[in-house]
């Protein structure tokens, strides 16, 4: 599939020139004037090279290349004018960040040169963000799959979490999903520094010492620790740490950001892990809702407004398919399939949680289990979501 460009202009004749002079050689769309672009933009289209106008009515081409920016940080950004001065290319650069700036009149296939340019410019973003990303979730991966292995309940927790992360991500069109992402996937990882006596006291809601509660609150600072050793991760690592602090400035940790301050995906985690510890089921309920509401001061209510709304509006989208839900013997289980009941040993020790998505290391692990000790058995799972 070709590459998207768009090319912007308050001249209609100019427009539709150049898309018939570009016809067999670019996937070009037009825009007539900056609301006609942001309106393009709005629609998702992905667009990889943006050829804008300096001169338009209203909006001008400046404020539209920050605009598309802003909207769009792979889209490569091109701009032509009539007005060549040199603060209109310092402008264009330092603001817009601009990658090719053109005089008019302009050449054809100059500026066709510019734009292959920009093509291929946008396709080494792009594929840099696919490696960084698969390498980045594979060093993830190791780090959830020892979660899985040492601490299967929280290991679920942060399953459900991430399937959240992910519908939120989408509906609020985060700029960088894959951070809410990654730091939900890894939220729940200090627990596996807090020792088992001291989960169960917590999952039982027992009275916790002030030692216990000193270790729980370091939970946060392990995990953040752990994942810094990735490179890359540190936006990630603070998110985590940050998953508890309350928009008010309490909770953990004691020292920190507050309000708006404090990072946009630690404000939706702190939600979301909030709202996994009163759900039962696969989404949250209304009940659950309720409770963060009547704490509000603890939560960016805006942002809790929008998130209900967006898993509301996903929970009734998943009522309206037929699940694939089946029993199966432990020998039947494979990568990929989500697990709908415990998977538990005949001895009750818990191997799974409920809501676990098996990895290829969960099958592994399940395997060499069943070769020395006996499952319950049918095990209830969901082979697609």
């Amino acid at each position: 599939m070709n590459e998207k460009v768009l090319l912007v202009d308050d001249d209609a004749n100019l427009l539709n020139a150049l898309k018939r002079h570009y016809r067999k050689r670019f996937d070009l769309s037009i825009a007539q004037g900056s609301g006609a672009a942001l309106d393009f933009f709005s629609n998702e289209t992905i667009v990889a090279v943006a050829v804008v106008d300096m001169r338009m009515p209203g909006m001008d081409g400046l404020q539209l290349l920050q605009k598309i920016r802003e909207i769009s940080p792979d889209t490569v950004r091109i701009m032509l004018t009539g007005n060549a001065d040199q603060q209109t290319a310092v402008d264009a650069i330092n603001q817009g960040n601009i990658f090719r700036f053109f005089s008019k009149p302009c050449d054809p296939e100059i500026l066709a040169v510019g734009i292959e340019a920009g093509i291929a410019q946008y396709k080494l973003i792009t594929a840099e963000h696919e490696l960084l990303e698969q390498t980045l979730a594979g060093s993830v991966k190791v780090l959830i799959d020892a979660l899985a292995m040492v601490d299967p309940v929280s290991f679920g927790r942060s399953e459900k979490i991430r399937e959240w992360a992910s519908v939120v991500s989408r509906h609020l069109k985060l700029k960088q999903p894959w951070l809410l992402s990654m730091a939900a996937m890894l939220s729940q990882l200090g627990n596996i520094t807090i020792p088992p006596e001291i989960m169960g006291k917590m999952s039982e809601g027992a009275a916790l010492s002030d030692a216990e509660q000193e270790i729980i609150a370091g939970a946060p600072g392990s995990a953040r620790d752990l994942i810094a050793d990735i490179p890359r991760l540190k936006p990630v690592s603070d998110v985590v740490y940050l998953q508890h602090r309350g928009f008010d400035g309490s909770g953990l940790p004691k020292d920190g950001p507050r309000g708006s301050d404090i990072p946009l995906e630690a404000r939706i985690l702190r939600i979301l892990v909030d709202l996994e510890a009163q759900t039962h089921g696969t989404y949250p309920p209304s009940e659950a809702f309720m409770s963060l509401f009547e704490r509000e001061e603890k939560y960016d209510t805006k942002l809790l407004s929008e998130i209900r709304r967006c898993l509301e509006t996903e929970k009734s989208r998943d009522e309206n398919q037929e699940p694939e839900e089946t029993e199966l013997p432990v020998s039947l289980l494979f990568s990929g399939y989500t697990l709908l009941s415990d998977l538990k040993l005949e001895n009750d020790r818990l191997i799974l949680g409920a809501g676990s998505c098996l990895s290829t290391a969960h099958v592994q692990k399940i395997r060499a289990f069943s070769k020395m000790h006996k499952f319950h058995e049918p095990v209830k799972v969901l082979l697609s979501r």
